[in-house]
């Protein structure tokens, strides 16, 4: 009877175990390995990295994800990791080494796009037949989204078996045919691109077999706020937002450094703007470093210039990284801590910033937000459905990924909504979406009225655990509560400057002097006519 006893008791133990382990959350990390197989890291005539995009994606469900090309591929590689991933692939596979490890893994294998026919052909593994391509699809059909997308990009069409699932169609107005399927341990979609991404993304789910998902936020961030802001705007923005019950984030530019009027001003500078900062945190802001000056060089301006980017030849800056990111997270954190300001995260001016740069920031920052540039050599950015934390580049990526009010687009509004309907078809999810305070707050109204009737939930940065931490500085949240600490010792008297702000004292003592030599030659001047005149009137 004891022996019956104790055998029931270990069953039920066994049987609890297996429900809590089978529970995955998508934004879970899994000690589980992705490798990419590629053949180019860009598609055609585009600038995006696809390879990139796609290995951060891949760090939602693995702790490590490598890549590498068909073409230098070597025996027994795919063995070592848990999935396989097969994209950009333009010309006929003649590796056949890497055909046969393909065909006798057991694991699960992802084929993206172009030359599954290769596969299919060389592996008697399963029934799909590949059939043709089709330059005429309208839309792509999931779960029941539809998505219009434009005509004239080539599918390939892949007939299914008996075997197989489909688990997304698309048409070309007349037939039906597989956009992703499934046989065995074999996925794969026809055409994959980023701007209609959130379909895959959703689909790694089911690859990567995730059971439960936590609930999908969005967050609201406040764009370029600098000294210079209508500090009466900033406090009605809060007030609107607080009265809603809804978190925001506050991107904050701390130094504006305008070159057409040759002026400088840090926060500290402007007490009425950090009074209106800490009153934003007080109404349930949370402010994170949105470059130190956003500009760069002598001619543009804060707030529209790039900081970490040479946008005019369109390649990185020629600086050595990490001591030009430490010293501007440096220079700000100081400027912001010592004035009661306490930033959880960084964002890049207009995104742009290389891998390399991320990899700096990742030392300092625990969160970053925005979007991601995938390319080191060219500027394009793109992003995610989910967050992602523990990558090669980031401890922690949560993406904007709805868009922003622009003034001058009338349709602004309602493209944010569109895009939280694609968003939206995407289990787990995080988005985001930014707002200028100068603009009319009746669009700001708008899209918290539409989240608000859709009973979407608010993201707050403040309530996740962040950290920022740098020579003696330490910011870090957990539970809606921020604790800081720094030597006060290190702390910048005010009359002291640091190297960064030195450049920035040595501009405006530049400034100062050409204005004085300009005022003593136009007095000058000013003097010497006045003589001649004087004489000439004498001589009449």
């Amino acid at each position: 009877m004891m022996y019956k006893k104790v055998t029931i008791s270990a069953l039920i133990v066994l049987i609890v175990l297996n429900i809590l382990t089978s529970v995955v959350y998508a934004d879970s990390k899994r000690d589980t390995s992705a490798l990419i197989i590629y053949e180019n890291e860009n598609r055609f005539r585009y600038d995006e990295n696809i390879v990139n995009h796609l290995k951060e994606l891949l760090y939602v469900f693995n702790s490590d994800v490598s890549e590498r090309d068909i073409n230098s591929y070597e025996q027994g590689e795919i063995n070592k990791y848990d999935s396989v991933f097969v994209i950009n692939i333009q010309n006929d596979i003649v590796n056949n080494q890497f055909l046969e490890d393909l065909s006798k893994y057991e694991d699960k294998i992802y084929w993206i796009g172009d030359k599954i026919q290769n596969y299919l052909e060389y592996s008697n593994k399963y029934d799909l037949r590949y059939s043709s391509q089709n330059n005429n699809i309208t839309e792509l059909i999931y779960k029941e989204n539809e998505i219009v997308i434009d005509v004239g990009y080539s599918f390939n069409i892949v007939e299914p078996s008996a075997k197989s699932s489909t688990i997304a169609t698309m048409s070309d107005g007349y037939n039906f045919y597989p956009y992703i399927i499934n046989e065995k341990n074999l996925y794969y979609i026809s055409k994959w691109d980023l701007e209609n991404g959130y379909i895959f993304d959703d689909s790694l789910n089911d690859f990567y077999d995730i059971k439960e998902f936590k609930e999908g936020k969005i967050f609201v961030r406040i764009e370029d706020v600098h000294p210079f802001r209508d500090t009466d705007i900033l406090k009605e923005v809060a007030d609107y937002l607080y009265s809603e019950n809804v978190p925001f984030i506050i991107a904050l530019i701390p130094t504006f450094l305008d070159h057409e009027t040759k002026t400088i001003n840090t926060l500290d500078m402007v007490p009425e703007f950090v009074e209106t900062i800490k009153y934003m945190q007080s109404k349930g802001g949370t402010v994170i470093l949105h470059g130190y000056t956003h500009q760069l060089g002598e001619e543009e301006i804060s707030g529209e210039g790039y900081e970490f980017w040479d946008i005019e030849n369109n390649v990185p800056i020629q600086e050595d990284m990490e001591t030009y990111i430490r010293d501007r997270a440096l220079s700000g954190l100081r400027l912001c801590i010592e004035n009661g300001i306490y930033p959880l995260g960084f964002e890049a001016p207009h995104y742009a910033m290389s891998i390399d740069g991320y990899k700096v920031l990742k030392k300092y920052f625990s969160t970053y937000i925005g979007q991601f540039q995938n390319n080191n050599e060219k500027f394009a950015t793109s992003t995610f459905p989910y967050i992602i934390r523990g990558s090669d580049a980031f401890n922690t990526f949560i993406p904007e990924n709805l868009g922003y009010v622009d003034k001058d687009d009338i349709f602004t509004v309602e493209k944010i909504k569109e895009n939280f309907e694609k968003l939206s078809m995407v289990r787990g999810y995080t988005g985001g979406f930014f707002y200028h305070p100068y603009l009319d707050i009746n669009y700001l109204k708008e899209c918290i009225s539409f989240f608000r009737d859709k009973d979407v939930k608010f993201l707050d940065l403040k309530s996740m655990d962040n950290y920022v931490k740098i020579d003696d500085i330490s910011i870090v949240s957990k539970n809606g509560k921020i604790e800081c600490s720094y030597d006060e010792s290190k702390a910048k008297p005010k009359n002291e400057i640091s190297k960064f702000d030195l450049v920035i004292k040595d501009i405006n003592d530049v400034v100062i002097i050409f204005i004085t030599v300009v005022l003593v030659l136009f007095f000058v001047i000013f003097i010497i006519f006045r003589r001649i005149n004087t004489r000439k009137f004498k001589r009449r």
